[in-house]
């Protein structure tokens, strides 16, 4: 009954979707749609950006060594911080790319008026940072490599992963915002419903392949589910003195041994490989506003975590 008991915790007036995989297959399923009409998905979105990535180091365009300044050269010839021209592809990943200031939250003000993200990114990034050394997330850093693919392969990262990721995850014409230059937003304003996330999660849980094809590397799957760096405020619902890790743009607890997608609201995607569990869920569940644009997750996580997570674990 925890499936059930988690939809009467978080109650249906808050609740769009929730679906559990086991070895593939749905066995749980609710929606307050019968059409499943699709949602912001908000930062569940870096991970989908986070496979382009991958796709991108498999294809050869990118590594996960290279420097982010060296592909903008043309941006950044008035950078004086050193730490700028260090910012790697896998500092980005793993949000530790040196920023000490957030940039290009939904409600940040250069979102609104400046046109230029990449040169704004330079321009007022705030690198007080060692790369590679404190976690900050940020949603410069899923936008600026949405940019070096776009650099590297002449299509911005939709159209990208248009025929990469999302066709063969049964994920069809796709709705990612782009910014005023025309660029993928990348962080964020990904249309998705909770099939579609449903799949991205049993791609991730079947090391990169779905339904027989191969997206991107094991390798780079195994990689991005593993903790790279702790994030310093975030805990495992119930386990205060458990800290949540972070991958290439994946959440990670390692008590669990899981990694997720997260977006404010409500947005999960729980990927349980070792039990080949998969757990999705969309909503609009109130979360609390923190200073700096940080959030803190809502009640919802906790009863996802015990209800849902516990349970498969």
């Amino acid at each position: 009954m925890s499936f059930q008991n988690f939809i009467n915790k978080i109650g249906k007036s808050h609740l769009i979707y929730a679906q559990v995989r086991k070895d593939g297959k749905i066995i749980e399923d609710w929606s307050r749609f019968a059409s499943k009409p699709r949602f912001e998905s908000y930062s569940a979105a870096k991970t989908f950006a986070g496979i382009g990535v991958g796709i991108a180091i498999d294809e050869g365009l990118i590594s996960l060594d290279e420097k982010i300044i060296d592909s903008f050269k043309e941006e950044s010839y008035d950078v004086t911080n050193p730490y700028a021209y260090d910012i790697t592809v896998r500092d980005m990943l793993t949000m530790s790319s040196g920023l000490s200031n957030t940039l290009f939250w939904k409600d940040g003000w250069e979102r609104k008026h400046e046109q230029d993200w990449t040169r704004y990114f330079f321009k007022k990034g705030q690198f007080e940072n060692k790369p590679g050394s404190t976690f900050l997330y940020n949603n410069a850093n899923t936008y600026m490599l949405g940019r070096l693919i776009e650099k590297k392969s002449g299509q911005n990262l939709l159209e990208y992963l248009r025929y990469r990721l999302f066709e063969p995850l049964e994920f069809h014409n796709p709705e990612w915002l782009h910014c005023p230059m025309g660029h993928t937003v990348a962080a964020n304003s990904l249309m998705i419903n909770v099939d579609e996330m449903g799949n991205l999660g049993q791609m991730l849980c079947n090391g990169g392949v779905y339904k027989n094809k191969r997206i991107v590397s094991k390798a780079f799957v195994k990689d991005m589910m593993t903790q790279h760096i702790e994030v310093p405020t975030e805990t495992v619902p119930r386990y205060s003195n458990v800290k949540m890790g972070y991958g290439y743009f994946l959440w990670i607890d390692s008590m669990h041994k899981c990694g997720f997608l997260w977006g404010i609201w409500g947005q999960y995607c729980i990927v349980i490989p070792e039990k080949n569990i998969v757990i999705a869920t969309q909503a609009f569940y109130d979360e609390d506003g923190g200073s700096n644009g940080e959030y803190k997750p809502s009640p919802m996580r906790e009863i996802l975590w015990q209800e849902l997570v516990s349970e498969y674990c």
